[in-house]
């Protein structure tokens, strides 16, 4: 009997210690409900939407404008080829389209400009080795070297010098010389030019149209300054059968077409 009544109280006393456990450990309840000093909580640095100005949208950027091969103008083989002695089914390129500018009809500056990607492009692949090499189109441009700064003279030089031996004449800087692949230009108002020269500058990687006539050709030109033109390109190469000479051997023609209105509108939308 007194061995029981030991085994009850020894079972009381775990009981009672898990009770004791269970109520010193909070309650959910007791936690979600209980109550945060205000000093301790951070305070939050917003501010009120309506007190933020609104950012401005912006514009979307313009579509990029796609250049389209224009048609070939319907009166080139029917009246133009023909006019020129050429055949009529010769292979017509189309260059590049520029508006043209005041430095194209100035006298001093004295040549038309050809678009340079037009050129690298659609009229280099048209041209033999020797046709580039005339017009200094058969190797690309060499990067201009960067210019070294002067040397300074040293101070008591430059005291001894007089005011006449001190006076820098100034020399216009002159590119290389370049003769240039023999060209005619072709207008519908002008009809076909003199010899002229299709040449690339070294200095500025331009390609220019130039020549003696070149000045009398444009001023009979249906085009004037702030023109829209396409430029179209065409060769005929000299056929022989049985060593005669069948089609002879002709300028490269450069055509410039000057759009109308309704090209010009048609192509801004």
């Amino acid at each position: 009997m007194g061995k029981r009544t030991q085994a009850m109280v020894v079972y009381d006393a775990a009981g009672s210690q898990q009770r004791a456990a269970k109520r010193a450990r909070p309650s959910s309840a007791d936690a979600a409900g209980a109550v945060v000093p205000y000093g301790v909580m951070t305070p939050i640095d917003a501010v009120p939407l309506n007190a933020v100005a609104p950012r401005p949208r912006q514009a979307p950027a313009p579509p990029a404008i796609i250049q389209q091969v224009p048609e070939e103008p319907a009166y080139l083989r029917e009246h133009i080829l023909p006019a020129l002695g050429l055949r009529d089914d010769l292979p017509v390129h189309f260059v590049d389209t520029k508006r043209v500018t005041d430095t194209d009809l100035d006298a001093h500056q004295n040549r038309f400009r050809l678009p340079a990607d037009g050129v690298l492009r659609r009229l280099r692949p048209i041209l033999t080795a020797d046709e580039l090499d005339a017009a200094n189109l058969l190797h690309d441009p060499l990067p201009k070297p960067r210019r070294q700064p002067e040397p300074e003279q040293p101070l008591q030089l430059v005291e001894s010098l007089t005011a006449e031996e001190g006076k820098k004449v100034r020399k216009k800087r002159q590119g290389m010389v370049h003769g240039g692949l023999p060209v005619r230009m072709v207008d519908l108002a002008a009809g076909a030019s003199g010899e002229l020269l299709l040449s690339r500058w070294s200095s500025s990687s331009g390609t220019i149209v130039k020549g003696g006539g070149y000045m009398d050709f444009v001023r009979r030109c249906s085009f004037r300054e702030h023109d829209v033109v396409d430029i179209w390109a065409f060769k005929q190469r000299e056929l022989r059968l049985f060593g005669k000479t069948m089609v002879h051997e002709s300028y490269l023609h450069l055509f410039i077409v000057k759009r109308d209105s309704t090209q010009q509108q048609s192509r801004q939308e």
